[in-house]
């Protein structure tokens, strides 16, 4: 049960950075639409850790989730994606000057 530390770990740094965090304790998504879109779902499996899946369509309410991208295993893992949110934050798309 060590997977509710760090799906708790999760949702507090994602609510920190501005990150709208939305469903329960075994399936939820992490997402922000500030410069660009991010959003993440995270499940955790029957193998108790967690699968971190990416947006990559959707209409109507019918999301559309790619492959597993990350899968968290431990409490280093969980430093690390929460790592990943705050660098989607900090990092904006740049348009070049002329």
């Amino acid at each position: 049960m060590a997977y509710k530390t760090w799906v708790q770990l999760i949702k507090e740094v994602g609510k920190e950075q501005g990150f709208e965090v939305e469903g329960g304790d075994r399936v939820f998504t992490v997402s922000i639409d500030r410069w660009h879109g991010v959003t993440y779902q995270l499940k955790v499996n029957t193998s108790g850790y967690v699968q971190v899946h990416q947006w990559e369509a959707g209409e109507d309410n019918e999301d559309i989730w790619g492959r597993a991208v990350h899968s968290i295993r431990d409490f280093s893992g969980a430093v690390m994606f929460c790592q990943i949110l705050i660098n989607s934050v900090n990092t904006q798309a740049r348009v070049p000057q002329a």
